[in-house]
């Protein structure tokens, strides 16, 4: 009888405490206080991250006026990856404490852009060195990525995982929605463009304090250390093949992984190639550049705050809803040559890509056993690593046939692959 009364009172709940109830789900992680300093960790490695999309990819472009050089700079970062990735997913299932890989990365980040900083203001930055900071970092975040993916269910477990997933993106989104069109208006302001990368010292200086102040807030959060029984103990090597052996006989897992690569495959290409195509498409200068990237996270932002209310049901079918409305307004922005046509359709994509990427981390780890939690979420970053390296292609059919030919194409195949994959049930109906 009780329990039809508490029943009865939930149905009587006033729309007001049902939407009150709602908002406090949207954001249940942060009742964690662990995971409250995780959050600002990340926001502040969010923030240099999303600072050198815009910087690095202008500096390139700035200096050779080449998308093959673009493309060289995303294949240089995947190419360490293959190596750096899986050893990562060992290095996590491995260390009692992840946030120790995690402040390591960051401090050795802030010594490459502190390093690039310097050769700006020495007036000796040349191409050679932004592609080996490139190498560099490349080689850092594919040894951290593992170890922070696997972080997150220890700090928040698995029944808030989806959660504090989409509260990370929405972080990641938040800090691409405000730095990069700053740093793109500070360049301009202090006289960049036009062969003037003088300016862009300050931009790196600021992305190596960033990453200082990442790893210094690491140190607030208390997790109890892995178990020593927990620690696997046979050589990294043997670690490895058993994490890849996982994976092929585990078929939910070895789907999962190989949509992801697909569907990242057809929407990575617009990014790689973003500078030069608003330059001589768009006819955009840095400042420009930068806001067109900030006003896309609008719609990112607005698509992970959606995940992270949405919950734990039907995920695989709104990721795909997610990846099909991305490769629609793809398409549109590859048609497009107006600059404000393109900023709102880029924000769509930017709603379709935050739901993609969510779900796509969310629902791996949800079907993933725990002792190969991190060698399964390093075989997702060598993924990253192995598109880094295969849409180079991509970059020089844009220097043959122009940008809007690249990112059309790849729109196009993203929409396909949408659409093949809501007609598979095994997948659509996914939890």
């Amino acid at each position: 009888m009780s329990k039809n009364t508490s029943s009865g009172a939930d149905e009587r709940l006033s729309p007001k405490a049902g939407r009150s109830s709602k908002w406090r789900g949207t954001f249940a992680a942060f009742e964690l206080k662990n995971y409250r300093w995780f959050f600002l960790a990340l926001c502040g490695n969010f923030a240099a991250m999303n600072i050198q999309m815009f910087i690095r990819g202008w500096l390139v472009y700035e200096i050779t006026g080449s998308y093959e050089k673009l493309g060289w700079m995303t294949a240089a970062g995947g190419l360490v990856g293959l190596i750096a990735a899986p050893l990562g997913g060992v290095v996590a299932d491995r260390v009692k404490q992840k946030k120790v890989v995690l402040q390591i990365s960051g401090i050795a980040n802030a010594l490459i852009t502190g390093w690039i900083g310097t050769l700006i203001y020495l007036g000796e930055l040349a191409f050679v060195h932004l592609l080996i900071s490139s190498i560099l970092q490349g080689l850092v975040m594919n040894a951290m990525m593992p170890a922070r993916q696997a972080f997150t269910k220890d700090i928040v477990g698995l029944d808030r995982l989806t959660n504090a997933i989409a509260l990370s993106t929405s972080g990641m989104n938040s800090a691409r929605l405000l730095l990069p069109g700053l740093a793109g208006g500070l360049v301009a302001i202090l006289g960049g463009g036009d062969g003037n990368i003088d300016p862009a010292k300050w931009v790196y200086f600021l992305m190596a304090a960033l990453y200082l102040w990442s790893a210094a807030l690491m140190s607030f959060i208390d997790v109890i250390d892995k178990a020593d029984a927990d620690i696997p103990t046979g050589s990294m090597l043997r670690e490895l093949r058993l994490g890849f052996k996982y994976v092929l006989d585990t078929p939910i897992i070895f789907m999962l992984l190989v949509c992801n690569f697909l569907m990242v495959f057809f929407s990575l290409t617009y990014f790689m190639i973003l500078p030069g195509f608003a330059k001589d498409v768009l006819d955009a200068g840095p400042e420009r550049l930068g806001l067109l990237i900030s006003l896309s996270g609008v719609g990112s932002l607005l698509g992970s705050l959606y995940i992270a209310t949405f919950g734990n049901r039907k995920r695989a079918r709104i990721l795909l809803w997610g990846a099909g409305i991305m490769g629609i307004s793809l398409l549109g922005f590859a048609l497009s040559t107006h600059y404000w046509l393109s900023v709102i359709l880029l924000t769509i994509v930017g709603f379709g890509q935050a739901t993609r990427m969510s779900l796509s981390n969310v629902l791996i780890q949800s079907y993933v056993d725990d002792e190969f939690r991190g060698r399964v979420m390093s075989i997702y970053m060598l993924e990253m690593a192995v598109l880094s390296i295969s849409i180079y292609p991509i970059s020089v059919l844009a220097d043959l046939y122009g940008p809007q030919w690249a990112v059309g194409s790849s729109a196009l195949g993203l929409i396909i692959l949408v659409a093949i994959l809501f007609n598979m049930p095994r997948y659509r109906d996914l939890d």
